[in-house]
C-alpha cells in the first residue's frame, strides 16, 4: 500500500474552503459512489482559483464581472452549495432530525408515501448521502424514443446519428441522493443557484430536466451497485433545491412554471412522460417538493454559510 507523504495528508485534511465547502477532501470523497478522484478534482481546482483570486485582489470592489466570473465561480456553483448544505445536515449530532425537519418544509408533516406514517419512519435505518449519483435512464423511455424519434428531433445530423444503434439517452446524474438502504426510501435533489433547468436532451427536444428526473425516480435500479439497487421507486421523492427568491417568484424560471404545472395538474406529467401508462399521476405529483437554501439554513444555521456572509 502506498504511504501518503506528510504534505499530502495535511492537504486532504484541510477544509476546501471555509465558506463554500468547509470539509476536507478526505470527507468529500466519501460521498461519491464511484471515481472519487474525478469528482473531487473540479472542486479542488475551482477552490484553488478562488483562493488565488482573493489573494491577488484583497479589495474586490469595482472589479469587472467579466474579470471575476471564472475565478469566483464557487460563489454561485450549485455543486458547492449542494455539498456544503447537505453535508452539514448529514454530519451533525442529529442528522435524521435535521432531514426530517427539512423534508417537512417541502412535503408536509406527513410523507406523501404509502406505508410511511412519519419522517422518522422514512429515515430509520442506514441512511447515505451521495453527491452526483448516477441513475439509469428507463429502458421503456429509450425504446419509446427510438420509435418516435422523428417526432422528438428534427435536426438532420442528430437524427442520422441515432442510426448507429446507440442508446438514445445516457444515465441521469442526480445532484444529490439521500438514500435509506434499509427501507428503500430516497430523495433526489435537483439543485440550482442561478441556472435554470435544461429543456431538452440530444435526441429529444421536448424532454425537460424535471420530467427526466421524475422518469428516473419511477424506475427500478436493481442492476446498479449497492446501495443504489436498494432504492424503492415507490418510496422516492424528488425535490428542487433553489434560492428562496425563485420559489417566491416561480415565473422567473422554467422550473417554476413546470413544478407548479406538474403539482397542480398531474396529467401534465403524463403529457411529458408519454411512454408511461397506468401511473398514479396525482400520487406522483404529491411526491414533488420545492426546498430552498434558506430552508436548509433555517434547520441548521451553519448549513449555508454563504447566505450569512451575504447578509
Amino acid at each position: 500500500m502506498e504511504v501518503e507523504s506528510e504534505e499530502e495528508v495535511r492537504h486532504v485534511d484541510e477544509v476546501i474552503d471555509p465558506i463554500y465547502l468547509p470539509f476536507p477532501e478526505r470527507q468529500l470523497r466519501r460521498h461519491f459512489l464511484s471515481d472519487p478522484d474525478g469528482h473531487t478534482l473540479p472542486f479542488l481546482k475551482s477552490a484553488q482559483r478562488y483562493h488565488e483570486f482573493l489573494k491577488a485582489h484583497p479589495k474586490r470592489a469595482g472589479i469587472p464581472v467579466g474579470q471575476a466570473r471564472h475565478s469566483c465561480q464557487i460563489e454561485k456553483d450549485e455543486r458547492f452549495w449542494t455539498a456544503t448544505a447537505l453535508m452539514r445536515l448529514y454530519h451533525c449530532e442529529s442528522p435524521r432530525d435535521n432531514f426530517a425537519r427539512l423534508l417537512s418544509m417541502g412535503f408536509g408533516s406527513v410523507p406523501p408515501l404509502e406505508g410511511m406514517a412519519s419522517w422518522d419512519d422514512c429515515l430509520a435505518g442506514e441512511v447515505h448521502l451521495f453527491l452526483e449519483a448516477t441513475l439509469s435512464s428507463p429502458s421503456t423511455y429509450k425504446n419509446w424514443l427510438q420509435q418516435h424519434l422523428s417526432q422528438q428531433q428534427f435536426i438532420p445530423y442528430v437524427v442520422e446519428a441515432a442510426a448507429a444503434g446507440r442508446a438514445l439517452e445516457g444515465p441521469t446524474h442526480v445532484d444529490a441522493l439521500l438514500l435509506n438502504e434499509t427501507n428503500g426510501f430516497a430523495v433526489m435533489f435537483e439543485a440550482k443557484a442561478l441556472s435554470d433547468i435544461s429543456c431538452q436532451v440530444t435526441f429529444d427536444v421536448r424532454r425537460n430536466q424535471i420530467a427526466r428526473n421524475v422518469d428516473v425516480m419511477l424506475e427500478m435500479n436493481t442492476g446498479l451497485e449497492l446501495p443504489l439497487s436498494r432504492r424503492d421507486p415507490y418510496k422516492t421523492l424528488f425535490s428542487l433545491l433553489t434560492p428562496e427568491v425563485f420559489r417566491t417568484n416561480p415565473h422567473s424560471r422554467l422550473y417554476g412554471w413546470l413544478f407548479h404545472d406538474y403539482r397542480d395538474h398531474p396529467r401534465s406529467l403524463a403529457r411529458d412522460l408519454p411512454h408511461r401508462q397506468q401511473e398514479d399521476w396525482p400520487g406522483i405529483a404529491r411526491r414533488l417538493g420545492w426546498l430552498t437554501w434558506e430552508d436548509c439554513r433555517a434547520v441548521l444555521p451553519e448549513a449555508c454559510p454563504w447566505l450569512g456572509a451575504q447578509g
